[in-house]
């Protein structure tokens, strides 16, 4: 999909200009030696990291044994502290194998079963016609919306497990039927947080702390929860923009999914318990790294808070996190008992290819060679004239009504991108001749996108590809059929319309061309027309926003009657959120 790139495209000026950035690590048949890998790991991490900025831990383990703990950059670049192996960091939805263990060692213990109906501990969620069990949680195919794409809708944050709750208990309809699907839901582990703060009668954290963390020897991780812990050798995030980067002091209180804080010193006893449990025994392990099946019989990638995928021909289990500018990926290779724990504290630094990257040095030479890496081509000078014709509206065929434009300003073509900010952002691409642009990500990612001149009659047609990976496409939309309405016609959908599932209201106004979204505490955002009572609109910053088609419906008399917004299937995916108009409104 077109739009799931757009994290990728950050521009690195934001970052600082590297010469290594895109170097890829050397590996070579003959395996070097302990010094000569740590100097290698430190030029990797030195290649994207300023001592001045926000950096990265990281740990290597083999055998449960610690190789090798390095830190780099900053804890919070406001006091100057510096990251050491020790300092912890938000694991973000690293958190869920934690949660995932927890919950199997109280089935273990016979105090849950993962058939329970989840709502035997929360009896407050509607009766969805068929129980969400426990696995279903864990798996992630309850058909639970995901709290995230529903605050996101609001323009409300959630930030106590509280408000979490009152916002789910209020959902009346489910993705699909539970057990059918796998379909990510950051919903599904808080609701297991709540279920075992219920059954323990302890707050979550303690609970976490006491049966998990310690036993294994994590002392030093906690949840950040209301309990109010300090935590004095922490690692802020860190937001990076073009004046540089920005503390986010955290404001969420969520737990089961999120809120756990480590370190690499600490991830080593997490790592150990993989070779030598000290927590639930070998068969819980065994449990833990199980592929579940959905009704259909599908294996599913997923297990236990855990993803199973492959990384140059080897078997990897691997688990990362995103959380308010903290960034971490673990990648455990099963066979080669050896793991990379990469920590991060900006929201341009990449811990999982930082982390791949340690892996090629130790384990190169049992690797598949590495795909290589395609350089940016040269710009082409090409006159304004002769990309003009590119100028238009495109959409991908499985998502039609997720339009993109293409537009020429001050003889560039780009992108126009949404963005909460701005409302748009016009994202420039250079030419390379030939029909062909470029664009460069946040991680040395090249985009190469390629416009098709079409045959007689058939649309222009445009590819994009990351790295030289299968191109995504979309077709230009002819300009007969782009729906252009007018100031009138955007005058039908004006009004307050209200959703009992959000606790939440939504002015739409029409300003002369342009229907307009209003939320409270927010800037207003323009809706982008697709085709009549269908819109789309973007929410969140433009290297990453998230994209929400609007659907007006009407009666048989053609009369308007209600409102649903869709985001896209997979994370962060709320779809057919229902609202009214007001009376009035």
């Amino acid at each position: 999909m077109l739009h799931d790139r757009r994290w990728l495209l950050v521009a690195l000026t934001l970052i600082g200009a590297c010469s290594g950035c895109d170097a890829s690590p050397q590996t070579s048949t003959q395996a070097p030696d302990a010094a000569s890998l740590e100097a290698q790991v430190d030029a990797l991490f030195a290649a994207r990291i300023r001592p001045d900025g926000p950096g990265c831990a990281v740990g290597v383990y083999k055998d449960g044994a610690v190789l090798l703990t390095r830190a780099y950059g900053l804890a919070n670049v406001e006091d100057g502290r510096r990251i050491t192996p020790r300092t912890t960091f938000s694991l973000g939805s690293l958190s869920k194998p934690f949660t995932a263990l927890a919950v199997l060692v109280l089935e273990q213990q016979g105090k849950l079963s993962l058939e329970d109906d989840v709502r035997r501990w929360l009896p407050e969620l509607p009766d969805y016609g068929t129980p969400i069990r426990l696995r279903d949680l864990l798996h992630h195919t309850s058909g639970v919306r995901d709290f995230q794409a529903l605050e996101m809708l609001s323009g409300r944050h959630v930030t106590t497990m509280d408000e979490f709750l009152d916002l789910i208990t209020a959902q009346r309809a489910l993705h699909f039927v539970p057990g059918s699907r796998h379909e990510y839901s950051h919903s599904d582990y808080l609701l297991l947080g709540l279920v075992i703060e219920r059954l323990g009668r302890l707050p979550f954290g303690e609970h976490l702390e006491r049966q998990v963390l310690e036993p294994m020897g994590m002392r030093s991780s906690l949840v950040n929860d209301a309990r109010g812990r300090a935590m004095p050798d922490r690692a802020f995030g860190h937001l990076i923009s073009s004046t540089g980067p920005r503390v986010q002091f955290p404001a969420s209180q969520t737990f089961g999914g999120d809120n756990l804080y480590s370190s690499v010193e600490d991830l080593a006893r997490w790592d150990r318990q993989f070779e030598e449990p000290a927590v639930g025994g070998v068969a819980v392990m065994a449990r833990m790294l199980e592929r579940p099946l959905l009704a259909s019989g599908e294996v599913i990638p997923y297990a236990y808070g855990l993803r199973h995928e492959e990384y140059r021909g080897l078997p990897i289990v691997k688990r990362g996190g995103n959380d308010d500018g903290s960034r971490t990926e673990v990648i455990r290779f099963p066979d080669q008992h050896f793991t990379v724990a990469t920590l991060c504290n900006a929201d341009t630094l990449p811990p999982g290819t930082l982390g791949e990257g340690v892996a090629d040095l130790y384990l190169g030479a049992s690797m598949r060679p590495a795909p290589p890496r395609p350089e940016a081509p040269a710009p082409v000078a090409t006159p304004a004239g002769e990309i003009s014709g590119f100028v238009g509206l495109y959409r991908p065929p499985e998502e039609s009504w997720d339009v993109l434009p293409i537009d020429m300003r001050d003889g560039v073509l780009g992108e126009v991108l949404f963005d909460d900010q701005h409302d748009e952002w016009f994202f420039p691409m250079t030419p390379i001749g030939d029909g062909r642009f470029v664009e460069r990500g946040l991680t040395g990612n090249i985009g190469i996108l390629t416009f098709h001149r079409p045959a007689r009659g058939a649309p222009l047609r445009l590819e994009v590809s990351w790295n030289g990976g299968p191109a995504d496409s979309a077709e230009r939309i002819p300009d007969a059929a782009v729906w252009r309405p007018s100031a009138a016609t955007l005058a039908e959908y004006a009004g307050s319309w209200f959703s009992s599932d959000l606790d939440s209201a939504w002015r739409i106004e029409a300003r002369g061309d342009r229907l307009v979204l209003g939320r409270l505490g927010r800037r207003d955002l323009t809706l982008r027309p697709v085709t009549r009572d269908e819109f789309v609109r973007g929410f969140g910053p433009w290297e990453s926003a998230t994209s929400a088609r609007l659907q007006f419906h009407r009666d048989t008399a053609g009369r308007l009657t209600h409102l649903t917004v869709s985001t896209r299937p997979g994370e962060e995916s709320a779809r057919d959120v229902r609202f009214v108009r007001v009376p009035g409104g």
